[in-house]
């Protein structure tokens, strides 16, 4: 039983009602407080659940919205349809006024407000609650903020901030303080709420020291303050409590959700909150839309098993471009002719009936574009949470978790931030291989069993991690931030997106991909067969606007607001 559910029906109504929701979504910021509320260990005990419930964050199809923002905006994925106004940062047709963003806006600022109502009125229990228990409340209600205000600060750059309830709604009319400022407020909750919670819990949704550690290295990294990123990831390694899970895949399974590498998750439970992962990502053959589906630029980003990238690789061979490649590159990704869900997955154009996995007849390929429009879109679907128990059965819901952070990301936080640094060691190098030995399911110290990285050259090591956590992390919500943090995202965003080559036999095209990771089809698109009745996309055209795309705009309804109220907040630069 997933234990993160405990939300009752008194839960929704002491979070309801009676709050202004206009300025900042004051439903959050001034939920109300009921002078009887917060006194007890079980009144702290929904209040804390319902901050939790703010974890999970969805868009379009119900899909986590980490998700959605990196097939939707950057270069590993796309989407069709409306997921939350990202489909329109990718074509660069968002505005100020492009609803999803005032969802997001909204969502976080109502799990801050959540969390300050009971940072502020928990006092009045401490007499009655036991010590332990009231520190751990407290502890994870302080680590819940940090989480929310990291991600508007990575999204929208300066927010407005604040820790207390407003009382009017112009007390809510609250300046944009720096992103930096805030940065350095919510590591410093961070490191106070740690010492409050407890190493490990029985239940994956319910926070511990390690994930505040953990955030905090996250924060610091995003922030440029690798001296502290590398700190914290350094602890949390020495720490010894979480694992690399054995096999990559498992990770992204129902089997894999009680796997030692887990660090915290969004939870799901049917009957209460579930994702459409399946339906989104999923088989046509197995009543899915394939709607969130990864791009020819994520397929040729896994490096081949000689440990370079494929336009530097003498083994990679574009006729059998599967072959000889990194094992995530099958882990996350199904790739024509892998077996999924009982059928042989197909998406070739003269595949117009598909084969079961046991070699019986299936019917009509719904995967193919002949036989069903859009089909798999880009001839490949994302492996990764898609759920393949669902799929077996045509189901097209799932409640299995969605995983926020997990320990391969500490080991590669610590190695970015040790670069960056110029302290580069054995224990970088060890960092990096611990990740790239359990892809290739090698002990750390079998190098001929995986390519071990050697180099202690800076630059070079820099490729190298930024390979690494596009592949990775890829489908888990990271490569919207990396590529804007890196300052890349006005050249790997704003091309042509491409699906599958169809006419494998005869290819002849690798791609150049250059140090910052970036695959460029320049001067090779015509393998693409680009005829109407064969092509995959030439999928989407991405626009980027530099320097504005690099930030959310503030909600047009924000501002209006504001405006309303005989105030003003600024706006992001870019003319919205």
């Amino acid at each position: 039983m997933k234990k993160s559910y405990r939300i009752l029906t008194l839960l929704l109504a002491i979070f309801a009602g009676g709050a202004c929701n206009q300025v900042l979504d004051l439903e959050s910021l001034s939920e109300p407080t009921d002078a009887t509320f917060f006194t007890n260990a079980q009144e702290l005990d929904l209040a804390i659940t319902g901050v939790y419930n703010s974890v999970i964050w969805q868009g379009g199809y119900s899909l986590p919205m980490q998700v959605n923002m990196d097939n939707a905006a950057t270069d590993i994925g796309l989407v069709r349809g409306d997921y939350a106004g990202f489909e329109e940062l990718g074509a660069g047709s968002h505005s100020a006024s492009t609803n999803g963003f005032k969802s997001v806006y909204s969502h976080l600022y109502r799990g801050i407000g959540r969390a300050n109502n009971l940072l502020q009125n928990m006092d009045r229990a401490k007499d009655v609650v036991p010590e332990a228990e009231f520190n751990e409340i407290k502890g994870q209600a302080l680590v819940l903020r940090a989480y929310f205000y990291h991600y508007l600060i990575e999204l929208f750059g300066d927010v407005p901030y604040t820790e207390e309830l407003a009382k009017s709604p112009a007390d809510a009319l609250l300046p944009r303080v720096s992103k930096a400022t805030i940065a350095e407020t919510i590591m410093a909750d961070l490191d106070a709420a740690s010492v409050l919670l407890p190493d490990t819990q029985s239940d994956p949704g319910r926070i511990t020291k390690g994930f505040a550690q953990g955030l905090k290295a996250r924060i610091a990294l995003y922030n440029g303050k690798y001296p502290e990123a590398a700190s914290s990831a350094k602890a949390i390694i020495d720490q010894n409590i979480f694992k690399l899970e054995s096999n990559y895949e498992k990770l992204f399974s129902r089997a894999g959700e009680s796997s030692q590498e887990i660090m915290f998750v969004m939870p799901f439970k049917e009957g209460f909150a579930t994702t459409q992962f399946p339906l989104a990502q999923g088989s046509r053959n197995r009543g899915a839309y394939s709607t969130v589906v990864p791009t020819q630029s994520m397929i040729d980003s896994y490096e081949a098993i000689d440990g370079l990238p494929i336009d530097e690789s003498a083994i990679y061979d574009p006729s059998k471009p599967f072959e000889n490649r990194d094992p995530r590159l099958k882990s996350s990704i199904i790739t024509p002719q892998s077996v999924w869900a009982g059928l042989i997955f197909e998406s070739h154009k003269d595949s117009v009936t598909f084969i079961n996995a046991d070699g019986t007849p299936g019917g009509g390929n719904k995967d193919c574009r002949k036989v069903s429009w859009p089909a798999a879109f880009c001839g490949y679907l994302w492996k990764k949470y898609t759920d393949e128990e669902a799929q077996k059965i045509n189901q097209v819901i799932s409640d299995q978790n969605f995983t926020l952070m997990r320990f391969a990301e500490i080991l590669l936080i610590y190695a970015e931030a040790k670069v960056e640094l110029g302290e580069i060691d054995a224990s970088v190098l060890t960092a990096i291989n611990r990740v790239r030995a359990r892809a290739y399911g090698a002990e750390l110290g079998n190098t001929a069993a995986y390519p071990a990285i050697t180099t202690t050259d800076q630059e070079a090591l820099r490729i190298v991690i930024r390979r690494e956590r596009k592949v990775e992390l890829a489908n888990e919500g990271f490569r919207l931030f990396d590529i804007r943090r890196w300052r890349i995202a006005d050249k790997v965003v704003p091309v042509t997106l491409y699906g599958r080559i169809l006419n494998t036999a005869t290819a002849t095209m690798v791609p150049s991909i250059d140090s910052d990771g970036f695959v460029s089809y320049s001067g090779v698109e015509s393998q693409f067969d680009l005829n109407t009745d064969q092509r995959f996309p030439n999928a989407q055209n991405r626009i980027f606007t530099n320097p504005r795309d690099y930030l959310l705009p503030i909600p047009q309804a924000e501002i209006d607001t504001y405006r309303g109220l005989g105030s003003t907040i600024e706006q992001n630069q870019g003319g919205y």
